[in-house]
This record gives C-alpha cells, sequence and structure tokens, in this order.
C-alpha cells in the first residue's frame, strides 16, 4: 500500500497547525498506522474499532483520538 500520496500532504498540512515537533511525530504515526489498519478493516466503527485496538497496545487514548481528529481535520478541508 502506497501512503505517500495521502502522507506527505497530510504532513504538511500538519506541520502549519502543530508547532510541536513530538506531538506531530505522534499524530503522523498513528494516523499512518490508522491508514493500514483500515485497508484490511471493514468500515462499520472503524475509528472504534482502531482506537480499542491501539488503547490495548498501550498507546494513550487521547493521543490517537487527537491524531485521528486532525486528520479528519485535514480530510475534511480538503474536500
Amino acid at each position: 500500500m502506497n501512503l505517500a500520496p495521502t502522507l506527505a500532504p497530510f504532513i504538511v498540512w500538519l506541520a502549519a497547525r502543530e508547532p510541536d515537533d513530538h506531538v506531530r511525530r505522534r499524530h503522523l504515526s498513528i494516523v499512518e498506522h490508522y491508514l493500514v489498519w483500515t485497508a484490511d478493516t471493514a468500515a462499520e466503527q472503524r475509528r472504534d474499532r482502531f482506537m480499542a485496538d491501539c488503547v490495548e497496545k498501550g498507546t494513550g487514548r487521547d493521543h490517537v483520538a487527537a491524531a485521528l481528529d486532525r486528520f479528519a481535520e485535514y480530510t475534511s478541508a480538503r474536500g
């Protein structure tokens, strides 16, 4: 799966909105994992199931929610 066409513009967009490099990297990592994960997962309640999977593996629920919220903001801004 080639994620570059989706992630490259998201990285640029995120850099303009999030000043903290650590947070940007965390968001990018979570969103990249989300895109790979969703390619193999049915659409129904995808976000909730992804969040539960990440939390089960030790990622903070608030970190996952913040990253996915930023990605949703990005995708809605693109139209």
